[in-house]
């Protein structure tokens, strides 16, 4: 959550397609570029107990993501933003579990593929 809270307040300031790709690199590309970490979360990522900290922490970076300044000049309330948010996060969440399944999924089209995502819902709302 640090580092995604830190990374997100560094984009606030970026246009929102460029906060996506720079944020998708460098949270994404943890499970990407580190085997370790990757192992890790393969072994408690579909726990009961790991569920329960996945939640918080999903409220918490959509809580983040919401406050970027392209919700407000689009016109978008803050309860409307928290809401899509959730949303992205919900789909980002599936692509990472697909990833983690180890059915080479995992690596640079996964990146790219999260970033259609989030681009393509986001620019439904976001000008």
């Amino acid at each position: 959550d640090a580092q995604i809270a830190r990374a997100l307040s560094d984009y606030t300031e970026l246009p929102w397609r460029e906060a996506v790709d720079r944020a998708a690199e460098s949270v994404l590309g943890l499970l990407r570029d580190r085997p370790h970490y990757r192992k890790v979360l393969e072994s408690v990522r579909f726990t009961g107990e790991f569920h329960a900290v996945t939640a918080a922490s999903n409220e918490r970076v959509s809580s983040w993501m919401a406050l970027h300044p392209a919700f407000a000049r689009a016109g978008i309330g803050r309860d409307k933003a928290l809401e899509i948010c959730r949303i992205v996060i919900t789909a980002c969440n599936a692509l990472q579990d697909r990833a983690l399944m180890g059915d080479g999924f995992l690596g640079e089209s996964w990146i790219d593929e999260t970033k259609r995502l989030i681009v393509g819902y986001l620019g439904h709302y976001l000008p």
